[in-house]
């Protein structure tokens, strides 16, 4: 059985894709903030089109466990001691929209682990806007948070059983002080 494509074609269309890939970053409508951002292939798109089309990407859309109810939005930042600044009036309006927090999370990690972060809520209350300085926190004080939010859910959860099925199955989390209150 012969071969579908040749050498040549198969290096031909990986040269031009590359020359493309060249060809459509020098051609980016929308500015690139950031050098070091990797875009998908949609994005990349997507940045190739005019300028009346907007997207926006949301990082952390934190849910319930068991019945995947969204409890709040986050907007992620690598920290490189950069400004602690980030665009996010859509972000902001969605968590308004569905009646749940938002924040913008900067994280300062050292290779997989987390140094601490700096937070801003931004919905529903957002106290001193835009220029309101994020509060830096540990790493811990973040997971608490996202435990907090969990055991506050679970009376109103749809699928309570599921949730401690899960809880009771993970003992890693049946151990943590937050969730003291969903098991006795």
């Amino acid at each position: 059985m012969q071969p579908l494509f040749s050498k040549m074609q198969l290096f031909s269309t990986f040269v031009l894709t590359i020359y493309s890939g060249h060809i459509m970053a020098k051609n980016m409508v929308k500015q690139v903030y950031f050098n070091d951002v990797k875009f998908s292939k949609y994005s990349t798109w997507h940045r190739q089109q005019h300028n009346l089309l907007n997207f926006s990407d949301i990082d952390q859309v934190s849910s319930c466990n068991a019945c995947l109810e969204p409890l709040f939005l986050v907007e992620t930042v690598f920290f490189n001691n950069q400004k602690l600044i980030k665009p996010h009036k859509i972000t902001k309006r969605l968590a308004e929209m569905a009646g749940i927090p938002a924040f913008i999370l900067w994280y300062h990690a050292v290779g997989e682990m987390m140094i601490h972060f700096y937070v801003k809520k931004i919905a529903p209350n957002y106290p001193g806007g835009y220029s309101s300085e994020p509060r830096r926190i540990t790493p811990d004080m973040w997971l608490a948070y996202l435990e907090f939010k969990q055991a506050e859910h679970y009376p109103n959860c749809s699928k309570q059983q599921l949730f401690l099925k899960k809880l009771r199955e993970d003992p890693r989390a049946n151990r943590r002080k937050a969730f003291a209150s969903v098991l006795y």
